[in-house]
């Protein structure tokens, strides 16, 4: 049952997602905010710092009443998919969590609304992404597998070994 709770996506204001989802935890709402560690290059050094996977997304857990939200500062809307709130479930949050969580190599690519045209559909047989479908993409290399969220129009790169990926057949 745990793979059927529900999320919602709410997009924010550019840069808001962090000062957003503190609010919304305070107030008592499950919130997720992926956050993945980055070089950021200074004139006189090199700081990692965390920041958004998804730039002006967060996900709150299925609550009863969304509208209230609509008051806080940073808030925009709630991602519509088909006329509806985009939903994103509980085993879609967990491979985004075993992501971050295991240190994979993360890039995001905001996707145009048609597909990918290049590469095999591949299965992670091993490790913690076991199960998980993606786009191999062969023009960059062969060992980065697209992950896309239709939901809401972003992918991710993740880079796994190629002896781990199967090649699958639509």
């Amino acid at each position: 049952m745990k793979n059927k709770e529900k999320w919602y996506v709410i997009y924010t204001k550019s840069r808001h997602e962090k000062m957003l989802a503190d609010k919304l935890h305070l107030m008592g709402y499950e919130v997720y905010l992926p956050l993945i560690k980055t070089q950021s290059i200074r004139q006189d050094r090199k700081k990692t710092i965390e920041k958004p996977l998804f730039n002006s997304y967060l996900f709150i857990k299925e609550c009863i009443d969304l509208e209230p939200l609509r008051i806080f500062s940073g808030f925009v809307a709630y991602l519509q998919y088909n006329g509806k709130p985009a939903i994103v479930y509980q085993y879609e949050i967990d491979i985004i969590k075993s992501i971050i969580q295991y240190g994979y190599d993360v890039e995001l690519s905001e996707i145009e609304r048609k597909p990918l045209q290049t590469g095999n559909k591949v299965l992670v047989i091993s490790g913690h992404l076991k199960g998980l479908e993606g786009e191999l993409n062969q023009l960059i290399n062969p060992e980065w597998v697209f992950v896309h969220f239709e939901k809401f129009n972003a992918s991710m790169r993740v880079k796994l070994p190629s002896k781990i990926l199967k090649v699958i057949e639509d």
